[in-house]
């Protein structure tokens, strides 16, 4: 109750989802970049490492800039689309749900523990290639390139992406603040 007697009424909103314009045009600033970036690298050598670590990166900044709920859009778009165009072998459209629950176990480890950058990417990049690894051993029952893909390389490109972000979000904060 108010000082008149009459109740109050407020609206309570989900903290971390913004939507303004500016955030929504970073949110699909980022998505459409990590889009773009695999579909750019798709024939180079080496395109895991390359795309890996940029993607993760992009997300990584995402959750620094957007917040968590936003991210997730980064977070499950990207693999989506590179099967659709043909940029992953056929055989990972199995795992593409499983490759989105990883970015957002990556997304969400990330915000929870944004305030320790660097420990928040190596705790994040490891949960995000701990659950591809068993995802991968569940479900690839051979040895070869694709299990050999969803497993350490996705610590490594995680990682990489990580604490590339952390740099870069350094950079900025000296920069501007």
């Amino acid at each position: 109750m108010d000082h008149n007697g009459q109740e109050k009424t407020t609206a309570t909103t989900f903290p971390v989802a913004t939507y303004q314009i500016k955030d929504l045009t970073w949110t699909f600033s980022f998505t459409l970049a990590a889009v773009i970036f695999p579909s750019i690298l798709a024939h180079t050598p080496h395109n895991q490492w390359i795309t890996g670590t940029i993607v993760n990166a992009l997300l990584f900044l995402a959750v620094w800039r957007v917040g968590v709920v936003n991210s997730l859009l980064v977070a499950a778009l990207p693999s989506s689309i590179a099967l659709l165009r043909g940029l992953l072998p056929a055989p990972m459209a199995a795992l593409i749900p499983f490759i989105i629950l990883s970015n957002i176990i990556l997304v969400a480890v990330f915000f929870r523990a944004k305030k320790h950058p660097v420990s928040g990417v190596v705790a994040a990049s490891f949960l995000k290639f701990f659950f591809l690894y068993a995802v991968s051993l569940f479900f690839l029952e051979t040895a070869g390139p694709l299990l050999f893909m969803m497993q350490w390389p996705q610590f490594v490109t995680a990682l990489a992406g990580g604490l590339i972000a952390v740099g870069a979000i350094r950079i900025f904060y000296r920069a501007y603040l």
